[in-house]
């Protein structure tokens, strides 16, 4: 099934980029919205992310987000959601307080609708596979406690897969 070597190849290049035992670890929770492309209408989304990196400014994160009603009916009715699972690597200019980054991502970006129920693994499909790719900024106001704004761009992999623009900000913890 073409869709577990894609999901195997995220998780290995992850891992390979993950820093050594003396990497820190850090947790961000973010809220935001999405926009532009497929998206009918801004819409509210919320990520949780895990992750860690080296003294040199690379590094691994895996992130999961999820966008309520982002689908739109005619009659402006809003329904369905999208959901990602997004393993990414990260390089960012370690600079004491302010750290910028870009980020790049392969994983899952899940479209549910009325008609098609199920969580995040149900029933998954090449369709299912795409990527993000974007940037931001961390500021830390404390050793290990800093806000992060981050603006991406997601894209299911087949040509006429959804695509949709995210920016959000969030807690970081760790670091």
């Amino acid at each position: 099934m073409p869709i577990t070597r894609y999901a195997l190849a995220a998780v290995a290049v992850s891992l390979a980029f993950a820093s050594p035992a003396s990497a820190q670890a850090m947790f961000t929770g973010a809220i935001g919205n999405v926009f532009g492309g497929d998206a009918p209408s801004t819409k509210k989304v919320w990520s949780l992310a895990i992750g860690g990196g080296g003294a040199h400014g690379i590094g691994s994160e895996l992130e999961y987000s999820q966008v309520e009603n982002f689908f739109e009916t005619a009659d402006g009715v809003a329904h369905g959601r999208i959901m990602t699972l997004m393993p990414s690597i990260f390089v960012a200019i370690p600079i004491k307080i302010v750290r910028p980054y870009g980020i790049f991502g392969f994983g899952f970006i899940r479209q549910r609708t009325e008609a098609s129920q199920g969580g995040l693994f149900s029933g998954l499909s090449d369709d299912d596979v795409g990527y993000s790719v974007g940037g931001g900024v961390t500021v830390y106001f404390a050793r290990s406690v800093g806000v992060r704004g981050d603006l991406r761009h997601f894209k299911v992999r087949k040509s006429d897969g959804i695509s949709f623009q995210r920016f959000t900000v969030g807690l970081v913890l760790g670091g």
